[in-house]
């Protein structure tokens, strides 16, 4: 016998309406702003952040914990260049990436250079891998 249950319906619904309003695009700064890429090198980590139109001065990067912390302002130009159509955004970021392992926080080194930022943190030595001697 084929049963019919409303409450399926009304599941089906809140995820519907759920997925609507965490894929529309917010107003102001986007919360994924900036877009990272995060690779792994022979000495670390290595992260580059696309921050077109940010100055070095309105960036902050800090490691907290097994995190680093990317915040800061792009502030907009509208006073030097009315808009007669605006896509870009503006205002206020914050992003935190959790890192795969443990970094050496006295080795870290940060540049900008033609929009993009560049992390470079050193693997720490107890999270280097150890080889175990077999007695």
């Amino acid at each position: 016998m084929l049963t019919y249950n409303i409450f399926d319906d009304v599941l089906e619904l809140r995820n519907l309406v759920d997925n609507f309003f965490r894929d529309v695009p917010s107003r102001g700064a986007s919360r994924d702003y900036p877009y990272i890429d995060l690779y792994e090198t022979d000495a670390g980590l290595q992260i580059s952040a696309i921050l077109a139109g940010v100055k070095p001065e309105d960036v902050s990067v800090e490691l907290v914990n097994n995190s680093i912390i990317i915040e800061g302002e792009k502030k907009s130009d509208y006073t030097e260049h009315p808009y007669i159509r605006k896509e870009r955004e503006f205002g206020r970021f914050k992003k935190s990436v959790k890192l795969p392992y443990r970094v050496d926080a006295g080795n870290v080194q940060a540049a900008m250079k033609d929009g993009i930022l560049t992390v470079k943190l050193t693997k720490s030595e107890d999270a280097k891998p150890k080889r175990i001697e077999i007695h």
